[in-house]
């Protein structure tokens, strides 16, 4: 389930990734070929755990609770990340937000068929 990266999408990877945030701009003309938040960063922009929890600090609560129920609806796909980076993320969620969020998160992860 593929999906275009929305302005809110874009706005937390400028976050995660302030090195890219004058091409995530709606106005840049850029066409971004990511079409997921949480993989790219970890996968591309990170340094390993350490470094993908601290871009993960940058986050709002409600950012990162957006992002969960994005993996819970299927529509922000984890199934491309290494379980370390994906369990740094959970980690982050349950302290940040609530053990139920990063538990139905991870659920979503663990029962995930594909990488998109």
């Amino acid at each position: 389930m593929a999906r275009q990266l929305s302005d809110r999408d874009k706005e937390i990877m400028a976050k995660l990734v302030p090195e890219m945030a004058d091409i995530l701009k709606p106005d840049s003309g850029v066409d971004m070929e990511y079409r997921n938040v949480l993989p790219p960063v970890a996968i591309h922009h990170s340094r390993g755990e350490e470094d993908f929890a601290e871009r993960l600090d940058k986050l709002s609560n409600q950012d990162l609770k957006y992002l969960s129920d994005l993996i819970v609806s299927g529509a922000e796909s984890l199934g491309c990340m290494d379980p370390e980076l994906a369990g740094v993320f959970f980690n982050v969620l349950a302290v940040r937000t609530s053990k139920d969020d990063a538990d139905k998160a991870r659920k979503a992860y663990e029962s995930a068929t594909e990488c998109y």
